[in-house]
């Protein structure tokens, strides 16, 4: 029987002889292994009552139908894939009752011997779903009772299997200490062994149930991915059963740990694999069962220790539901460059070949913190935010007074699998460090940190050992000064500019929300009054400085923003306060992401600070025999000097042309490579000639590379065969189309906000294009 690695296509049905194996061995311990006992009982008792039916044994896609009352079930393999028409997102009694009819069905088909069935006179030893201790029973030897070939040693022999490296991922340092220790003074946990295999780990306060495959185990901490409790119960089994003795783990500790290359190369295939095969079936056919594939790749990736990959899939599964939901949010241009990036990353993993690029891919779940002495912060604002990759919590951002520097201290939770629309709100939590504060108080204290330590981001460690004081509240008058934000307050948006925006390498992989967008304090000279947006479902403010450059404060809609926006909306425009938050270019223009807004009582300005602002541009203003606010003007509208007739012809020719290209990259992931359209194809090729006229080899010869693999891809017979460079050519194409963007709108930024040179922008940009083809023509 074929195998169909992600699902996405049809495979080959199972036939009788298939279900029976799988079924032969799915006794009550096992099934309260997948669900919890109370649901088994329930699922007992609706049995007695006869509401069910099997529909099917096994269609096209392996799965076999039950009906039970007016639930439809579907019964999948591993088990624990099965899945239900009720509202429930887990194993529910609906399910459990669906594999006992269909094991019912199997045991009454010619054939089925009586051994298969429960309680059957053909039974000797311990029914199954009993427990039986290591150690004893009929026939133990070793510690280890004997058990038929079913459920119960193959999950010894996946135990067995299973890599010491990769438990002391999942269990890092710390805990795999403690669990020698544990052993080692004889308080370890007990072991039962049935169709599952059963840990307790008092330490810990969990119990946990093996089964197989081990990926399907659960624990009382009711964690979905591979815990670290379900890790430990793992390494005590192979140390009770002698697969490892406690003098080579703790030998293997003073090692330096190593990733796991099987199982990361393993996830990075089936990473790769799931992508292809989303991109050839397209958007316009993929499957809601796309969604439950991108979260199992994300515990894949959580369990290979791939925190990064962890959060790129439930990123990616965010923005399908955005998709299949009709969300007002949906993008089609960030989903193809979501996906592009995701196969990017996961190539770079398959390929890579030293433990270095692989941590580099992969992240880290928790950071290794160092210490980083003592410290004097002053708490700016506090940020409440829900990621795409499944957290919710606060950060509060510090800035250090002594070297004026950005600390930040984060709490959050994971939300990924709770689908109640209430949002939890920590700023009435308490505050780390021993400091009798709220969070929320916290974010307007300046305190004092002995022994602090932080990541190399500068994320502040909550641990015990260190200690903090506080030095001042959030009382009446100023709790800011400006002498006090160092070079992060600015009241000059061109310096800003260069300072902040045109200083920046941004690549292609680069994760943005990870390297962080520049802090800063933006004082305005005046600002427009916010307005709403329907349209964009978007509030929009303008801030000028003293030359009337401008900042544009952005805040899309939700829930969460809803509070901000109404107070924006407020400011009046004669009274400009001073803006905390995130900075980023768009367009040519900065943008800002405010996370607070301190008012004139909150942040005190230094004296005469104003006065040095104004002869410090003074002094720097170039003389081109007008005043610069009409220069500018004269620019802005296209008029200025170095400027030419043909140029914005030029101008607009080139950003159409890289629109075109990546209106027909959209169009492909729309339809699919595999369904590509003669229309598609024949712009493709006008593209790849106009392209060529510009001189932009690069991109001409991409897509003349994309058209001739696509238009081999129709000719194929299997709907499954593609050319083995297709996804990568299509990915470097949307990499290529996003420097081009990025390098044109920071040519835009410069123009608009510098005061110096007059150069022809549609020379640079072209330039720009042009060097970033023959750069990648070198790679």
């Amino acid at each position: 029987m074929p195998e169909n690695g992600c699902g996405l296509l049809p495979h080959w049905g199972w036939d009788m002889e298939d279900w029976k194996e799988i079924l032969k061995d799915a006794d009550e311990d096992y099934l309260i292994g997948i669900a919890n006992k109370g649901i088994v009982k329930r699922a007992y008792k609706d049995k007695e009552e006869g509401n069910y039916e099997v529909l099917s044994s096994g269609d096209s896609e392996g799965e076999a139908t039950v009906r039970v009352g007016a639930e439809t079930v579907k019964i999948k393999s591993p088990l624990g894939e099965s899945v239900c028409s009720c509202p429930s997102r887990t194993i529910c009694r609906h399910v459990v009752l669906g594999i006992l009819a269909l094991k019912e069905r199997m045991e009454e088909e010619p054939g089925a011997g009586a051994e298969l069935l429960e309680g059957g006179p053909a039974e000797e030893g311990p029914k199954p779903g009993t427990e039986q201790p290591a150690g004893e029973g009929n026939g133990a030897k070793d510690g280890q009772p004997v058990d038929k070939q079913g459920l119960g040693q193959k999950v010894r022999e996946e135990i067995a299997a299973y890599s010491l490296s990769s438990i002391r991922r999942i269990m890092g340092e710390r805990q795999l200490q403690a669990a020698i220790s544990q052993i080692k003074s004889k308080q370890f946990g007990n072991i039962t062994y049935s169709s599952t295999v059963t840990v307790e780990l008092p330490w810990m306060e969990q119990k946990v149930k093996l089964l197989s495959p081990l990926e399907y185990s659960s624990c009382s901490c009711h964690k979905k991915e591979f815990c670290v409790h379900k890790a430990c119960a793992v390494l005590w089994c192979k140390l009770e059963a002698g697969q490892l003795t406690i003098e080579e783990l703790e030998k293997e500790t003073y090692k330096k740990p190593e990733s796991d290359w099987k199982q990361i190369k393993d996830a990075a295939k089936q990473m790769e694999t799931f992508l292809e095969e989303l991109l050839n079936i397209g958007l316009a056919r993929v499957s809601p069962d796309a969604l439950e594939h991108m979260e199992r790749l994300a515990i894949v990736s959580h369990n290979a220790r791939l925190a990064k990959f962890e959060g790129y899939w439930r990123a990616l599964k965010d923005s399908y539901d955005s998709y299949l939901k009709r969300k007002a949010s949906f993008r089609l241009s960030k989903l193809a460059e979501q996906t592009a990036k995701l196969y990017s990353r996961a190539k770079l993993l398959l390929e890579a070949e030293e433990s270095g690029e692989i941590d580099g891919l992969s992240g880290e779940f928790r950071a290794e913190y160092a210490p980083a002495g003592d410290l004097e912060l002053m708490g700016i604002a506090m940020e409440h935010f829900e990621s795409q990759a499944g957290y919710e919590g606060e950060t509060i951002y510090f800035l250090e007074r002594n070297t004026k520097e950005w600390y930040t201290f984060t709490s959050a939770m994971p939300v990924f699998y709770e689908k109640s629309g209430r949002r939890r709100r920590g700023g009435k939590a308490g505050a780390p460090w021993g400091l009798a504060l709220s969070m929320e108080e916290l974010a307007k204290a300046r305190i004092a940190l002995t022994g602090a330590k932080s990541d190399g981001r500068r994320r502040l460690s909550s641990s015990q050992d260190t200690k903090g004081e506080l030095i001042a509240g959030a009382g009446k008058g100023p709790r800011l000064y400006t002498e006090d934000l160092g070079g992060w307050y600015y009241r000059d948006f061109d310096r800003l500019y260069e300072e902040r925006i045109n200083r920046k390498n941004i690549s292609w992989l680069e994760e943005k929300e990870e390297e962080g967008m520049d802090l800063v304090f933006l004082r305005p000279a005046s600002l427009k009054r916010a307005c709403f947006s329907e349209t964009e479902q978007k509030l929009f403010m303008h801030l000028y400085d003293r030359e009337s450059r401008e900042v544009i404060v952005e805040v899309a809609y939700s829930q969460k923003e809803a509070w901000g926006i109404r107070y924006l909306e407020r400011i009046e425009e004669h009274n400009p306060p001073c803006f905390f938050g995130k900075i980023y270019l768009k367009n040519g223009k900065i943008r800002m992401y405010p996370i607070a807004v301190l008012e004139k009582g909150e942040l005190a300005e230094e004296e005469g600070a104003e006065e040095r602002e104004e002869n410090r541009l003074n002094k720097g203003k170039p003389f081109d025999g007008e005043s610069w606010p009409n220069g500018e003007k004269r620019f802005l509208e296209g008029k200025s000097e170095g400027s030419k007739p043909g140029n914005e012809e030029k101008e607009k020719a080139l950003e159409t042309l890289l629109q075109d290209a990546a209106d027909l990259l959209e169009e492909l992931y729309q339809s699919g490579f595999h369904t590509v359209h003669d229309s598609t194809l024949q712009a493709l090729g006008e593209t790849e000639k106009l392209a060529g006229q510009y001189g932009m080899e690069y991109l001409s010869d991409k897509i003349k590379n994309l058209e001739k693999a696509l238009s081999m891809l129709r000719h194929q017979l299997n709907a499954n065969a593609m050319p083995d460079n297709l996804v990568e050519i299509y990915a470097g194409l949307i990499e290529y189309l996003y420097l081009c963007r990025t390098k044109i709108t920071l040519d835009i930024g410069r123009n608009y906000y510098s005061r110096g040179q007059r150069e022809s922008h549609i020379n640079r940009k072209g330039a720009s294009c042009h060097d970033e083809s023959k750069r990648f023509m070198e790679q």
